[in-house]
């Protein structure tokens, strides 16, 4: 007999991890379908609930099948036990709990229903544990990491539109009326952090609705490729070098060893911040009244704030009031949101924290923590303050660019806006039409302001204006000059690999270092004494070009398919939409098909950046290493 012909056992071992492979993702598609089919349609399920759960019954066993027969399959199973404990620790759990329940009397739930919890709980965490795999190979698989980026964004909007979609997300009186391009344009808006909404995220959402929108601004502001990096660490698994590559670029990591650092700092501070933004903000809310004018309870004031908090950090504007934080000025409210100090004290400083970028955060974390180590080690041993033998803690060029831009920004925002607005006098009434608001009554709440609580809200106006988009003044009541300044600042936008869009501030000063350069007859653009490379200039003038004219795309667009529409209210549109703030005057909630499709378009360009989109386009593009005379070419 011809053995030549048999396969090898490492042949059949890969046909059997093969098919292993694709009975786990039937598998998990099944599990995700059943759970989606039992708690997605209220009372009418497509199939009856005893088969989804014999289905989910299977679908357990066919895990634990695949883990037991992978770990006969191993060469090193001790490895293999050691790189997965996380699913074998899952049966020891499940399985113990099953036994002792099964021995118990429980006068709450049945056996039945207590396997039935069990069961779909341990489906849950183990779709949980396959993701974070799933994550890792995509990491390793060698696809470019700009393509990866994109990819991960596009899902979160697909996946969060389909779930928008179900109907225990919509309050069944609205359900009949929402279509799922209102539920793309909604979960698009969230995953890009942006803010505008077709509908009113606190009245028609039920809360699963709102959970959802929320789980796609936490993820979609950080990168559903930084969650599964830092989950993937917390059980154990570790990253090979193409992988530490993909994740380093996407991180804006300098080295392979960094990046687990780089990306534990970047959840620990966003979940430090929205924990203390939430527990300050819960004295707000719990004084604000509930829906339908009855006092607030404990556990809903906790799910504002939680929710607020998140969105605040986020930079992504959605909140749960249909007036936003102007909520209770017309509305009858002893004090509405915006006048409590949380506003300036909580909401702005988190905002502007979101929108500086994680390596500002962490450089300006590690430059606090060596400038006072430096002091007190020097106090400690009795020597000088300064000492001679550690070099002098400085914050990086990136940083001081960013710090200092934001600063001017935002100093410069409110005295325009406030100068823009305590001079206009009687304004024209271009964008205060009943038919742009028709849900709210013009009551002139800007005009009958002092001049001092202008300055206030100028303020506010201006840390929201480019990233966030709460608003605590009626946008729509502002003059035609001050939207034109505020589309100037929702255009800047916040800082790189921040949870912000727009142009960059860094991108904004170094265009003006760079014409300051010229001005000054400098042979290159030069600040806080260093050099600016060209190709940082390069790339500066590259993204500035695309940016503007994704602008200019859009609000062509929005011309085209909005015609009768005020011009400054298109392009305040168009700005919000591609800065990813939020900010209406009250367009969104008129737009025609076309229109959302627009939007759609630039909240999505305007998240990952036109740069970005570019490269993940043309990465297969050749680099050349050549180049051609230079020639005199006349401009200005």
């Amino acid at each position: 007999m011809d053995k030549s012909n048999l396969p090898s056992p490492n042949r059949t071992g890969r046909r059997i991890i093969l098919a292993l492979n694709v009975v786990l993702a039937l598998a998990g598609a099944a599990a995700v379908a059943s759970l989606v089919l039992e708690y997605g349609f209220r009372d009418r399920r497509p199939l009856p609930q005893v088969w989804l759960h014999i289905a989910q019954t299977v679908v357990v066993a066919i895990f634990i099948f695949d883990r037991i027969w992978r770990l006969l399959l191993s060469d090193n199973r001790l490895r293999y036990l050691r790189e997965n404990w996380t699913d074998f620790a899952l049966m020891l759990v499940a399985g113990s709990v099953l036994g002792v329940t099964s021995h118990l009397h429980s006068e709450v739930l049945s056996a039945g229903a207590l396997y039935v919890i069990v069961t779909q709980v341990y489906i849950l965490v183990a779709l949980i544990i396959r993701g974070v795999n799933v994550n890792l190979r995509f990491a390793d698989s060698g696809i470019h990491p700009v393509r990866l980026l994109v990819g991960s964004f596009a899902f979160l909007c697909l996946a969060g539109s389909g779930l928008l979609m179900l109907p225990t997300a919509i309050q069944p009186t609205d359900y009949t009326n929402w279509y799922y391009l209102d539920s793309l344009f909604t979960a698009t808006s969230a995953t890009c952090v942006t803010g505008l909404i077709v509908r009113d995220t606190g009245t028609h959402f039920t809360l699963f609705g709102q959970a959802v929108i929320l789980t796609l601004i936490q993820l979609g502001g950080l990168g559903i490729m930084i969650f599964g990096t830092v989950m993937a660490m917390m059980v154990g698994k570790g990253l090979s070098l193409r992988g530490s590559s993909a994740l380093g670029e996407i991180l804006s990591a300098e080295g392979a060893g960094e990046i687990g650092r780089v990306a534990r700092f970047v959840i620990l501070v966003t979940l430090g911040f929205e924990a203390v933004g939430a527990v300050m903000m819960f004295p707000m809310f719990l004084e604000a009244p509930a829906g339908g004018g009855g006092a607030m309870t404990e556990a809903h004031a906790v799910w504002q704030s939680v929710f607020h908090a998140i969105s605040t950090f986020c930079n992504a504007g959605f909140s749960l009031y249909g007036q936003n934080m102007t909520a209770g000025v017309s509305e009858g409210w002893s004090q509405p949101l915006r006048d409590h100090w949380q506003m300036l004290g909580v909401f702005a400083p988190l905002i502007v924290l979101g929108g500086l970028g994680f390596p500002v955060l962490q450089d300006v974390a590690r430059f606090a923590r060596n400038a006072l180590g430096r002091h007190w080690r020097g106090r400690w041993r009795g020597v000088p303050t300064i000492l001679p033998d550690k070099p002098k803690p400085r914050l990086t060029l990136h940083s001081k660019i960013v710090l200092t831009t934001t600063a001017i920004l935002l100093v410069a925002g409110a005295a325009g806006v406030w100068a823009l607005e305590i001079t206009s006098g009687d304004r024209p009434s271009v964008g205060r039409h009943e038919r742009y608001r028709d849900d709210v009554a013009p009551n002139d709440d800007l005009d009958q302001m002092s001049w001092r609580r202008k300055a206030t809200e100028s303020v506010f106006l201006s840390v929201t204006a480019r990233t966030a988009g709460f608003n605590t003044i009626r946008t729509d009541e502002l003059s035609d000059a001050s939207k034109l300044w505020v589309c100037g600042l929702m255009t800047i936008g916040g800082s790189p690999a921040s949870t912000a869009g727009g142009l960059k501030t860094v991108t904004l000063a170094i265009l003006v270092i760079t014409a300051c350069a010229v001005l000054r007859r400098r042979s290159e653009p030069e600040t806080f004494g260093r050099s600016i490379s060209s190709e940082v200039l390069h790339k500066t003038v590259t993204l500035a070009f695309l940016y503007l004219g994704l602008l200019a795309a859009v609000t062509l667009g929005l011309c085209v398919f909005m015609q009768g529409h005020h011009f400054i209210d298109l392009l305040f549109e168009a700005c919000s939409a591609c800065g990813t703030v939020g900010l209406s005057t009250g367009t969104t909630r008129h737009l025609t098909t076309g229109a959302k499709c627009v939007l759609l378009a630039g909240m999505f360009a305007g998240r990952l950046g036109p740069l970005t989109l570019i490269l993940a386009l043309t990465t297969s593009v050749r680099r050349v290493e050549y180049s051609y005379p230079s020639e005199n070419i006349i401009i200005g």
